[in-house]
């Protein structure tokens, strides 16, 4: 069994041809992603298939929603280790990519007084490290 195929079993996910195949071109992206890239990506298989996929990746927690503030629905791989945390996105101005940054800890934010905090969503921007370099 590869890597792949031990990431689906592990979360309780059947692994399929498909969902092989779309777990794979997730890891290559290694950032978020629309649903029509994924399709532009794999255009073998329909979008109703990737939907569904997505879908079931993201209720064994696979991968998660990223709102960037378009209006375009971002997947990202989710790599929390037992609970899923919150994350902290950054978008990059000049590609257009946005990245979930997984080394900051979003449980220091200060929740306000009476509110009940389920998922915390921040996103920064700027440039990403190849646009940031392609300008030096």
């Amino acid at each position: 069994m590869d890597d792949v195929e031990k990431i689906l079993a592990g979360a309780g996910i059947r692994p399929t041809a498909i969902r092989i195949m779309v777990m794979k071109e997730i890891i290559t992206m290694g950032y978020a992603f629309t649903l029509t890239e994924m399709e532009e990506r794999l255009d073998t298989v329909d979008k109703s298939t990737l939907f569904r996929t997505l879908t079931l990746f993201m209720g064994h927690r696979l991968v998660h929603e990223v709102y960037n503030g378009s209006n375009a629905k971002l997947y990202c791989r989710c790599e929390c280790k037992g609970i899923h945390t919150s994350h902290i996105y950054f978008t990059c101005k000049s590609c257009g990519k946005t990245f979930c940054i997984k080394d900051v800890d979003t449980s220091s934010i200060p929740h306000p007084n009476g509110f009940v905090v389920e998922d915390t969503n921040c996103v920064m921007t700027g440039l990403c490290p190849v646009c940031a370099n392609m300008l030096s």
